[in-house]
Protein backbone atom coordinates (compact mmCIF):
# COMPACT_ATOMS: atom_id res chain seq x y z
CA UNK A 1 0.00 0.00 0.00
CA UNK A 2 2.67 2.70 0.98
CA UNK A 3 4.64 1.69 -2.29
CA UNK A 4 1.16 2.49 -4.00
CA UNK A 5 0.92 6.20 -2.89
CA UNK A 6 4.60 6.68 -3.28
CA UNK A 7 4.55 6.07 -6.59
CA UNK A 8 1.35 7.78 -6.84
CA UNK A 9 2.62 10.49 -5.55
CA UNK A 10 5.67 10.54 -7.86
CA UNK A 11 3.09 10.62 -10.70
CA UNK A 12 1.38 13.75 -9.53
CA UNK A 13 4.45 15.31 -9.25
CA UNK A 14 6.30 14.54 -12.37
CA UNK A 15 2.77 16.13 -13.98
CA UNK A 16 3.15 19.22 -12.13
CA UNK A 17 6.33 19.99 -12.61
CA UNK A 18 5.79 19.07 -16.82
CA UNK A 19 2.94 21.39 -16.61
CA UNK A 20 5.01 24.62 -14.87
CA UNK A 21 7.87 23.75 -17.10
CA UNK A 22 5.79 24.23 -20.11
CA UNK A 23 3.79 27.69 -19.03
CA UNK A 24 7.50 28.59 -18.12
CA UNK A 25 8.88 28.11 -21.52
CA UNK A 26 5.48 29.38 -22.92
CA UNK A 27 5.82 32.71 -20.52
CA UNK A 28 9.33 33.32 -21.52
CA UNK A 29 8.96 32.73 -25.30
CA UNK A 30 6.13 35.66 -24.91
CA UNK A 31 8.58 37.91 -22.73
CA UNK A 32 11.40 37.72 -24.95
CA UNK A 33 10.22 36.88 -28.44
CA UNK A 34 8.51 39.68 -29.93
CA UNK A 35 7.37 40.83 -33.72
CA UNK A 36 9.61 43.71 -34.86
CA UNK A 37 12.36 44.05 -33.22
CA UNK A 38 10.60 44.22 -29.50
CA UNK A 39 8.30 46.99 -30.76
CA UNK A 40 5.67 44.72 -31.59
CA UNK A 41 3.59 42.36 -29.97
CA UNK A 42 4.66 39.20 -27.76
CA UNK A 43 4.96 36.22 -30.12
CA UNK A 44 4.44 32.73 -29.05
CA UNK A 45 4.37 30.43 -32.69
CA UNK A 46 2.35 33.38 -34.55
CA UNK A 47 -0.27 34.16 -31.67
CA UNK A 48 0.53 37.09 -29.73
CA UNK A 49 -1.11 36.84 -25.82
CA UNK A 50 -2.08 40.56 -25.25
CA UNK A 51 -3.85 41.64 -21.27
CA UNK A 52 -6.32 44.01 -21.82
CA UNK A 53 -5.63 46.83 -19.52
CA UNK A 54 -8.94 48.92 -19.17
CA UNK A 55 -13.10 48.12 -20.27
CA UNK A 56 -12.90 50.00 -23.57
CA UNK A 57 -13.95 47.12 -25.39
CA UNK A 58 -16.43 45.97 -23.30
CA UNK A 59 -20.34 45.31 -24.48
CA UNK A 60 -22.76 42.69 -25.41
CA UNK A 61 -21.06 41.33 -28.76
CA UNK A 62 -19.54 38.30 -29.00
CA UNK A 63 -15.86 39.47 -29.59
CA UNK A 64 -16.25 42.29 -27.50
CA UNK A 65 -13.89 41.87 -23.64
CA UNK A 66 -13.11 42.97 -20.79
CA UNK A 67 -10.39 44.42 -18.55
CA UNK A 68 -8.44 41.64 -17.27
CA UNK A 69 -8.91 39.40 -19.97
CA UNK A 70 -5.89 37.44 -21.92
CA UNK A 71 -6.56 37.67 -25.68
CA UNK A 72 -4.80 35.26 -28.16
CA UNK A 73 -4.42 37.55 -31.40
CA UNK A 74 -3.27 36.57 -34.75
CA UNK A 75 0.62 38.01 -35.33
CA UNK A 76 0.62 40.27 -38.66
CA UNK A 77 3.96 39.85 -40.00
CA UNK A 78 3.12 43.09 -42.65
CA UNK A 79 0.53 45.54 -41.92
CA UNK A 80 1.16 47.29 -44.97
CA UNK A 81 0.71 44.24 -47.02
CA UNK A 82 -2.10 42.93 -45.35
CA UNK A 83 -5.74 43.94 -46.47
CA UNK A 84 -8.03 45.09 -43.38
CA UNK A 85 -11.79 45.82 -43.46
CA UNK A 86 -13.69 48.25 -40.95
CA UNK A 87 -15.20 46.22 -38.04
CA UNK A 88 -11.81 44.14 -37.72
CA UNK A 89 -10.20 44.40 -33.76
CA UNK A 90 -6.67 45.22 -34.12
CA UNK A 91 -3.85 45.54 -31.78
CA UNK A 92 -1.20 48.78 -32.68
CA UNK A 93 1.12 50.82 -30.45
CA UNK A 94 -0.43 54.43 -28.98
CA UNK A 95 0.80 56.78 -27.28
CA UNK A 96 -2.25 57.25 -24.53
CA UNK A 97 -0.75 59.41 -22.21
CA UNK A 98 0.97 61.96 -24.20
CA UNK A 99 4.29 60.79 -22.41
CA UNK A 100 5.83 59.84 -25.65
CA UNK A 101 5.71 55.79 -24.35
CA UNK A 102 3.89 53.69 -26.41
CA UNK A 103 1.60 51.31 -25.02
CA UNK A 104 -0.57 48.19 -26.96
CA UNK A 105 -4.46 49.28 -27.31
CA UNK A 106 -6.83 46.82 -29.04
CA UNK A 107 -9.65 48.56 -30.70
CA UNK A 108 -12.16 48.32 -34.03
CA UNK A 109 -11.57 49.61 -37.11
CA UNK A 110 -14.89 51.88 -37.31
CA UNK A 111 -13.68 54.27 -40.49
CA UNK A 112 -11.13 54.01 -43.25
CA UNK A 113 -9.78 57.24 -44.49
CA UNK A 114 -9.23 58.29 -47.73
CA UNK A 115 -5.65 57.97 -47.37
CA UNK A 116 -5.94 54.21 -46.53
CA UNK A 117 -5.88 54.79 -42.57
CA UNK A 118 -8.46 53.64 -39.94
CA UNK A 119 -10.27 55.81 -37.28
CA UNK A 120 -10.37 53.41 -34.01
CA UNK A 121 -12.23 53.01 -30.86
CA UNK A 122 -13.02 51.27 -28.30
CA UNK A 123 -16.85 49.71 -28.34
CA UNK A 124 -17.42 51.37 -25.21
CA UNK A 125 -16.27 54.72 -25.91
CA UNK A 126 -17.98 57.66 -26.68
CA UNK A 127 -15.72 58.86 -29.28
CA UNK A 128 -12.65 57.69 -32.38
CA UNK A 129 -9.23 57.54 -30.68
CA UNK A 130 -7.70 60.33 -30.22
CA UNK A 131 -3.99 62.53 -30.57
CA UNK A 132 -3.33 62.74 -26.53
CA UNK A 133 -1.74 66.14 -27.00
CA UNK A 134 -4.73 67.55 -29.10
CA UNK A 135 -8.30 66.13 -28.01
CA UNK A 136 -9.56 67.32 -31.14
CA UNK A 137 -7.74 65.35 -33.46
CA UNK A 138 -8.53 61.89 -34.37
CA UNK A 139 -5.77 59.82 -33.78
CA UNK A 140 -5.40 57.62 -37.11
CA UNK A 141 -3.64 53.90 -37.19
CA UNK A 142 -2.03 52.97 -40.70
CA UNK A 143 -2.31 49.36 -42.00
CA UNK A 144 1.87 49.23 -41.32
CA UNK A 145 0.71 50.48 -37.46
CA UNK A 146 -1.12 46.76 -37.38
CA UNK A 147 0.38 44.28 -35.43
CA UNK A 148 -2.34 41.73 -34.68
CA UNK A 149 -5.88 40.77 -35.41
CA UNK A 150 -8.38 39.70 -33.00
CA UNK A 151 -10.48 36.75 -34.20
CA UNK A 152 -12.86 35.91 -30.44
CA UNK A 153 -10.09 33.85 -28.63
CA UNK A 154 -9.45 34.85 -25.15
CA UNK A 155 -9.52 33.66 -21.93
CA UNK A 156 -11.10 35.59 -18.91
CA UNK A 157 -9.58 36.77 -15.77
CA UNK A 158 -5.72 35.02 -17.52
CA UNK A 159 -4.28 38.98 -18.53
CA UNK A 160 -3.64 39.80 -14.64
CA UNK A 161 -1.73 37.09 -14.21
CA UNK A 162 0.61 37.02 -17.40
CA UNK A 163 0.95 40.75 -16.09
CA UNK A 164 2.30 39.34 -12.85
CA UNK A 165 4.28 37.16 -14.49
CA UNK A 166 6.01 39.50 -16.64
CA UNK A 167 6.93 41.57 -13.49
CA UNK A 168 10.17 40.80 -11.25
CA UNK A 169 8.85 39.41 -8.45
CA UNK A 170 6.18 37.30 -10.72
CA UNK A 171 9.07 35.85 -12.88
CA UNK A 172 10.91 34.55 -9.83
CA UNK A 173 8.26 33.61 -7.81
CA UNK A 174 6.59 31.69 -11.31
CA UNK A 175 9.70 30.28 -13.57
CA UNK A 176 12.42 30.65 -11.62
CA UNK A 177 11.83 29.34 -8.22
CA UNK A 178 10.00 26.21 -9.42
CA UNK A 179 12.36 25.34 -11.85
CA UNK A 180 14.94 25.09 -8.93
CA UNK A 181 12.45 22.94 -7.09
CA UNK A 182 12.60 21.15 -10.23
CA UNK A 183 16.30 20.57 -10.03
CA UNK A 184 16.14 19.67 -6.44
CA UNK A 185 13.91 17.33 -6.58
CA UNK A 186 15.26 15.24 -9.43
CA UNK A 187 18.83 15.83 -7.66
CA UNK A 188 16.95 14.45 -4.48
CA UNK A 189 15.25 11.20 -6.69
CA UNK A 190 18.44 10.26 -8.36
CA UNK A 191 20.63 10.22 -4.51
CA UNK A 192 17.70 7.71 -3.31
CA UNK A 193 17.79 5.46 -6.29
CA UNK A 194 21.44 5.22 -6.28
CA UNK A 195 20.98 4.42 -2.13
CA UNK A 196 18.56 1.76 -3.28
CA UNK A 197 20.81 0.72 -6.35
CA UNK A 198 23.53 0.24 -4.08
CA UNK A 199 21.79 -1.45 -1.42
CA UNK A 200 20.02 -4.07 -3.73
CA UNK A 201 23.40 -4.82 -5.75
CA UNK A 202 25.67 -5.86 -2.36
CA UNK A 203 22.52 -8.04 -0.97
CA UNK A 204 22.33 -9.91 -4.45
CA UNK A 205 26.16 -10.03 -4.57
CA UNK A 206 26.19 -11.82 -0.93
CA UNK A 207 23.32 -14.03 -2.02
CA UNK A 208 25.42 -15.41 -5.16
CA UNK A 209 28.42 -15.54 -3.36
CA UNK A 210 26.48 -17.58 -0.15
CA UNK A 211 24.47 -19.93 -2.54
CA UNK A 212 27.86 -20.62 -4.55
CA UNK A 213 29.31 -21.64 -1.40
CA UNK A 214 29.73 -25.12 -0.08
CA UNK A 215 27.07 -24.52 2.99
CA UNK A 216 23.94 -25.96 3.59
CA UNK A 217 20.49 -24.38 2.88
CA UNK A 218 20.36 -23.11 6.62
CA UNK A 219 23.46 -21.72 7.05
CA UNK A 220 23.15 -19.87 3.90
CA UNK A 221 19.80 -18.48 5.18
CA UNK A 222 21.44 -17.78 8.36
CA UNK A 223 24.26 -15.84 6.60
CA UNK A 224 21.89 -14.14 4.63
CA UNK A 225 20.43 -12.61 7.61
CA UNK A 226 23.61 -12.18 9.77
CA UNK A 227 24.51 -10.12 6.17
CA UNK A 228 21.43 -7.90 5.87
CA UNK A 229 21.71 -7.22 9.82
CA UNK A 230 25.06 -5.95 9.18
CA UNK A 231 24.41 -4.19 6.75
CA UNK A 232 21.33 -2.38 8.37
CA UNK A 233 23.50 -1.94 11.47
CA UNK A 234 25.95 0.01 8.99
CA UNK A 235 23.51 2.37 7.45
CA UNK A 236 22.49 3.53 10.13
CA UNK A 237 25.67 4.26 11.64
CA UNK A 238 26.66 5.89 8.08
CA UNK A 239 23.79 6.92 6.18
CA UNK A 240 25.56 7.79 2.85
CA UNK A 241 25.14 5.21 -0.45
CA UNK A 242 27.50 2.42 -0.27
CA UNK A 243 30.18 2.86 -2.90
CA UNK A 244 30.54 -0.85 -3.16
CA UNK A 245 29.54 -3.98 -1.29
CA UNK A 246 31.19 -6.17 0.16
CA UNK A 247 31.12 -9.25 -0.60
CA UNK A 248 31.98 -12.27 1.78
CA UNK A 249 34.54 -14.72 0.41
CA UNK A 250 32.82 -18.24 -0.34
CA UNK A 251 33.47 -20.83 2.20
CA UNK A 252 34.00 -17.96 5.12
CA UNK A 253 30.64 -18.96 7.14
CA UNK A 254 31.27 -22.47 6.93
CA UNK A 255 34.37 -22.46 8.11
CA UNK A 256 33.03 -20.23 11.10
CA UNK A 257 30.02 -23.14 11.56
CA UNK A 258 32.53 -25.58 11.41
CA UNK A 259 34.39 -24.24 14.18
CA UNK A 260 31.97 -23.51 16.42
CA UNK A 261 30.74 -27.25 16.44
CA UNK A 262 34.21 -28.12 16.77
CA UNK A 263 33.86 -25.78 20.24
CA UNK A 264 30.83 -27.33 21.37
CA UNK A 265 31.40 -31.22 21.06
Amino acid sequence: MKKTLTKIFNVVIDILIVFVLIISVITLISVFATTRGGEGVPNVFGKAPISVLSDSMAGDKDDNFNKGDLLICDVVKDGAETNFEVGEIVTFREDLDGNGELELVTHRLYEQNENGSFKTKGDANVTYDQNPSNTTIFSDVYPSDILAVYHGSKIPGLGNFVDFIRSPLGFFLCILLPMIIFFIYQAVRVIINAMAYSKEKGRLAAEEAIQNSELTEEQKAKAIAEYLEAQKDKQAQDPQPEEMAETPEPGASLDTEEKSDEASQ
